[in-house]
């Protein structure tokens, strides 16, 4: 059976690499280009990610594993990042990423005293903020117990 017609139709394309692109380079299309959606990548260059608004559209449809690549075949975090904990990655991330700096993303996922240490350091800075965010698209952050979020 040859690579084009893959038994389980999931994308060869990766969950990192994909939500990587679009949150540093999504106003250029970059993601799209990557999963092989040439036309809409050229929109998205020429309009700057439809002023922001398409890249924060394909940023949440990314993160809540509604992409999918140029043969509509989907592209998910499960599929690549086994989960063990009982804190689910959707809220996980979308706490990292709002209220980050105020480590409202440790404290749900039982990370008890270095949520207080970002909360009394504003995340960082910042810069714990940026570190879990990547943590946690990469399945490298563990919650309380030890467990991949």
């Amino acid at each position: 059976m040859n690579s084009n017609n893959r038994i389980d139709n999931h994308s060869d394309k990766g969950f990192v690499p994909t939500a990587l692109l679009v949150i540093f380079l999504g106003t250029l299309g970059f993601h799209r280009f990557y999963v092989g959606k040439y036309i809409t990548g050229i929109l998205m260059l020429f309009t700057l990610g439809g002023f922001g608004i398409w890249q924060l559209i394909d940023y949440i449809i990314i993160l809540t594993d509604g992409f999918s690549d140029s043969e509509d075949r989907p592209i998910r975090r499960a599929d690549q990042i086994q989960s063990q904990s009982s804190k689910d990655f959707i809220p996980t991330f979308f706490l990292c990423s709002f209220l980050g700096i105020f480590g409202i993303h440790r404290f749900y996922t039982g990370n008890f005293l270095s949520a207080i240490l970002m909360l009394l350091t504003l995340g960082g800075i910042g810069l714990w903020v940026l570190i879990d965010t990547l943590m946690i698209l990469t399945g490298g952050y563990k919650d309380g117990e030890g467990l991949t979020v």
